[in-house]
Order: C-alpha cells, then structure tokens, then sequence
C-alpha cells in the first residue's frame, strides 16, 4: 500500500510538471506569433517601430485574452526592425516564493525594413 501511495503521488507531480510545460509553452508560442507579425508591420514600408509596438499588443491581447498585457519594446538597428517582448505564464500551482508564482516568457522577433532601391532591377 506504501508502494502504491508514493508512485501515484509521483504520476501526478509528473502530470502537473507536464501540464506546467504545456502552458509555458503555449505562451511562448502565442508571444512569439505576436511580436514576429509585429516586426513585419513595422518592417513595411511607410510604417514604423510605433506600428510593430501596436500590432504586437493588438494581436497578444487577441491570442490570450485573459493575459496581463506583455511589455513590448521595439527598436531600429540599421535596416532590422526588433521587437522584444516580455509576458508571464500563470503557474498551474503557484508556489508563494517569488519565483515560482508565476513564470517569464521573454522572445524576440526581427524583420529586416522594406527599402525601396531606385535603379534595382525586381
């Protein structure tokens, strides 16, 4: 019975380490959707780093709507457009010491900038 008890125990921390993963993963993925279709926004011609900065936002809020916003910084280094943004995943059973109550998911995204070159041949 002793054997029975610790092996269930340890399949369900298994379980919520897996569950744990799962959600991580997910935030990472939906945040590195939004800041890459916001480094091709700001990335166009006619558009700038306020625009990457905004599509980034509009598009997290609709792909996690119950999401805190996420803090998004974009910048212009020579012809990139970067786009770095930082949310937090929730943790499935938060831990009241600082680190485990919630987890950080930071990405970043570059796009190179839309130029138009007189004289280049298409």
């Amino acid at each position: 019975m002793v054997e029975f008890s610790l092996t269930v125990g340890l399949l369900m921390l298994l379980v919520v380490a897996t569950v744990q993963v799962a959600i991580f993963l997910h935030y990472r993925s939906s945040l590195q959707l939004a800041a890459q279709e916001g480094a091709f926004e700001g990335s166009l011609a006619g558009h700038g780093p306020a625009d990457a900065t905004a599509t980034t936002d509009a598009l997290w809020a609709k792909l996690e709507p119950g999401a805190p916003p996420a803090r998004i910084s974009t910048s212009v280094q020579g012809d990139l457009v970067v786009v770095q943004a930082h949310a937090v995943a929730p943790a499935i059973l938060p831990v009241p010491v600082p680190p485990f109550t919630s987890m950080p998911v930071t990405v970043r995204a570059v796009h190179t900038i839309e130029r138009f070159q007189p004289g280049s041949q298409a």
